[in-house]
């Protein structure tokens, strides 16, 4: 099984400047899809995620664990 489809978020906190990448996989195979993963553990930021069943999971929220600032996405792919 492979991945079909990946969603790749960076977030940054305005503040102090902290950023991470973030990934959220769909699996599968010619014959289908396993589902998707939801984006992985995040080490800086508090990351709420929704799956609205179209496209995979997408950020809701995300806050500096450092300051508790919002985080900026600067690339969503």
């Amino acid at each position: 099984m492979g991945v079909i489809d990946k969603n790749t978020v960076t977030l940054r906190c305005p503040s102090c400047e902290q950023s991470e990448t973030l990934i959220a996989v769909e699996k599968g195979s010619v014959y289908g899809s396993s589902g998707w993963n939801d984006f992985n553990e995040s080490t800086y930021f508090n990351v709420s995620s929704e799956d609205d069943g179209i496209g995979g999971p997408h950020i809701v929220s995300a806050k500096c664990k450092k300051c508790d600032c919002n985080a900026v996405r600067d690339n969503v792919s």
